[in-house]
C-alpha cells in the first residue's frame, strides 16, 4: 500500500540532506586547507580554487586532468582562453562515463588520461586554427568542431547546448579578471 509523504517525512529528508551537505562542506574545507600546494597551483593557472574544488563534479579526476594540461599547455605560450578552465568546463559539460569522460569518440573506451590527452590535443590544434580564422569567440569556434549541431552521433540534438554549457562552466572555474 502506498501512502503520501507527510510534512514530518519531508522535514526528515530535509534534515538528512542538510546534515549531508554540512559534512560534505566540512570535508571539502579540510581538503582545501590541507592542500595549499593544490590551491596555489590552481591560482597560478588562472583558476578560482574555491569554485574548482567545491563545484567541479569530478574532484577525484583533478590530479590527472591538471597534470595532462600542465604538460600540454606550457605557461610561456599565449592562448585565446585559459586552457585549464576550458578543459574543466568541457569535462563538466560532457559528463561522459568512464572511458568517455571528454566525449572523444576516437578515444572511446580508453581511460581518463587518454581522453584528456586527446582533449588537450584537440584544443591545441583548434587554438592554431582559431588564430588564423578571424573569429573572436574561441568557445563558439571550438563548439563547431567538438560538438557540431546536427551531427550524426547526436540524435537527441544535445550539441546545441554545448557552447553555452562550456561557456558557463568556463566562467565559473576561471579566476575573476582572467581571460
Amino acid at each position: 500500500m502506498h501512502r503520501e509523504p507527510t510534512l514530518k517525512d519531508v522535514q526528515h529528508v530535509v534534515e538528512l540532506a542538510r546534515a549531508f551537505l554540512d559534512d560534505a562542506l566540512t570535508l571539502l574545507t579540510a581538503y582545501v586547507q590541507s592542500s595549499p600546494s593544490l590551491t596555489r597551483f590552481l591560482k597560478d593557472q588562472g583558476l578560482n580554487p574555491e569554485t574548482v574544488l567545491f563545484s567541479f563534479s569530478f574532484p577525484e579526476e583533478l590530479p590527472v586532468i591538471l597534470e595532462v594540461a600542465r604538460r600540454s599547455f606550457p605557461q610561456d605560450e599565449s592562448y585565446p582562453v585559459n586552457p585549464y578552465a576550458l578543459l574543466l568546463a568541457i569535462r563538466e559539460a560532457e559528463r561522459g562515463r568512464k572511458g568517455f569522460e571528454f566525449g572523444i569518440v576516437a578515444a572511446k573506451d580508453t581511460d581518463l588520461k587518454t581522453q584528456c590527452e586527446w582533449a588537450c590535443a584537440t584544443v591545441k590544434k583548434n587554438f592554431e586554427r582559431f588564430r588564423g580564422s578571424g573569429e573572436k569567440d574561441f568557445i563558439a569556434f571550438l563548439g563547431k568542431r567538438w560538438a557540431p549541431v546536427g551531427a550524426e552521433n547526436d540524435p537527441k540534438g544535445l550539441n546545441r547546448f554545448w557552447v553555452d554549457n562550456v561557456r558557463y562552466f568556463y566562467n565559473l572555474f576561471r579566476k575573476e579578471g582572467e581571460q
